[in-house]
């Protein structure tokens, strides 16, 4: 379990009542990973999303560099969304400390918190506008 201080500054919670910081730190769980460490592969099955804590990750399409993304930001909707293969390769740039929620407690979350839902739903439009 991820501690709710450690998501309430981040965008895509802010904002949000305790009682939903809570939730959402429950279903969140932390993990460690080294530099140049594969957390998703593009073509994969979808079966988590996460929020980078510490470090920076990065998003790679069809082996062409697209994006950095470091602390506070998320990937992994895409593929959760659109119950498709993932649409990108995430690896790690440097050490990276990252909370992550599996495939059932994220349809969980944004079910039961339409708030989150839609800043999700809104992120993966503006990401990959085109699908």
């Amino acid at each position: 379990m991820i501690d709710v201080a450690t998501i309430a500054d981040i965008p895509l919670f802010e904002g949000l009542p305790a009682e939903d910081l809570e939730r959402i730190a429950g279903w969140l769980e932390p993990i460690d990973v080294p530099a140049e460490w594969h957390l998703l592969n593009q073509g994969s099955y979808p079966d988590g999303f996460f929020v980078v804590l510490e470090g920076t990750v990065r998003i790679e399409r069809d082996g062409a560099p697209v994006a950095e993304l470091g602390p506070g930001e998320f990937f992994g909707e895409i593929g959760l969304l659109e119950e498709n293969e993932r649409t990108a390769t995430v690896a790690t740039a440097t050490r990276v400390h990252a909370a992550v929620m599996d495939r059932a407690d994220f349809f969980e979350m944004t079910a039961q918190i339409p708030a989150i839902s839609k800043r999700i739903t809104d992120a993966a439009i503006a990401r990959f506008p085109k699908r």
